[in-house]
């Protein structure tokens, strides 16, 4: 065998062998570079991949209070929260499908975007509140600025009502954890972000039992009038609807390696 054959014999086992090697190095890497994770049952021998998906809500709406809970906006193009200058409070509902997010995910961050497009003068902090029951989006769709809402239509979540005309919030106004996910400062119209840790435990606690998953209530400043500001819904323009973004993490059980002709 000349020297020459004997190099390129060396040369492609030692592609073999580095190779497989690199890619290893190149996948253990990428891992290294992301956020570190919550407490999982990952598993710690297989690599991982890092997700991020955005979601649009699947259904939203306002809480107009009323001692008779006859009023809704389930179908139209805004919600409220805070209260009116004749001292009615609004609450927003929302809720998102998280069936995107792949089994066995574990989530690491998620914030919600939403836009506010009409509010009087001054910042109000705006917090959001898990739901603690199932509520409707009927197709009640309020006329003008949408800020006296319109009549309630079957389905729809009222003041007093998770389903009008029949099931009740146990409590009117909603039914809702005292102790908010996420609070943020809301002044004049924009896009505004809620994200903190307990948001982000919120949707891990949602995607890994569904059933919970009611969303939550947008609760604007309630201890003074002229506080009220207005959201985009779902029915608006598409750049100016909610958005929940969740970066999640997930593992491959495979790793591919390039394969090496010998």
């Amino acid at each position: 065998m000349t020297m020459r054959k004997i190099s390129r014999v060396f040369t492609v086992l030692l592609a073999g062998l580095l190779l497989p090697a690199m890619t290893w190095l190149i996948i253990t890497a990428r891992t290294a570079t992301a956020a570190p994770l919550p407490p999982s049952t990952l598993s710690p021998h297989l690599p991982t991949a890092v997700g991020l998906i955005t979601l649009q809500p699947i259904q939203d709406t306002t809480l107009y209070e009323s001692e008779l809970g006859t009023i809704s906006n389930g179908a139209g193009q805004h919600f409220f929260a805070g209260k009116t200058d004749n001292g009615t409070i609004r609450r927003g509902l929302l809720a998102f499908d998280l069936g995107a997010i792949p089994p066995g995910a574990v989530v690491v961050s998620a914030s919600l975007t939403l836009t506010m497009s009409k509010s009087l003068p001054g910042d109000a902090a705006v917090a959001l509140h898990t739901l603690s029951a199932a509520w409707g989006e009927g197709p009640s769709d309020a006329l003008g600025e949408e800020g006296a809402g319109d009549a309630a239509q079957p389905g729809d979540a009222t003041w007093l009502n998770t389903f009008y005309d029949s099931d009740l919030w146990a409590t009117p106004g909603g039914d809702f954890d005292p102790a908010p996910s996420a609070i943020t400062v809301v002044g004049g119209p924009g896009a505004y972000t809620w994200a903190s840790p307990a948001l982000t435990g919120d949707v891990a606690a949602w995607l890994a039992d569904p059933a919970t998953n009611f969303g939550w209530a947008l609760l604007g400043d309630e201890t003074a009038n002229r506080t009220a500001k207005r959201f985009d819904s779902r029915e608006n323009e598409p750049t100016a609807r909610p958005r929940l973004t969740v970066t999640f993490v997930v593992e491959s059980s495979q790793v591919f390696v390039p394969f090496v002709s010998r």
